[in-house]
């Protein structure tokens, strides 16, 4: 499968880098959500990046909404 492609131009990692190597957690969670149809079907037909501005116009429900429960002065510099 790899037979076509030349690796001698990379080096190998050695006991150093994975002894200091540090595992990431991924900045995306891959799930199901269920959506309407009818939803689903607009998003993906008027948005070509459906999956991004459905998760900025989440993220923006969350900030709004921990806007509107948040202690009155939170966030204000308030002490």
């Amino acid at each position: 499968m790899n037979e076509g492609i030349d690796f001698s131009d990379i080096p190998e990692l050695g006991d150093d880098f994975f002894a200091h190597a540090k595992k990431r957690e991924a900045l995306v969670q891959k799930s199901s959500v269920i959506v309407d149809r009818d939803v689903y079907e607009w998003f993906k037909e008027h948005v070509p990046a459906s999956s991004e501005l459905i998760s900025q116009i989440l993220r923006a429900y969350i900030a709004d909404h921990q806007a509107k429960s948040a202690p009155s002065g939170a966030g204000q510099g308030v002490a």
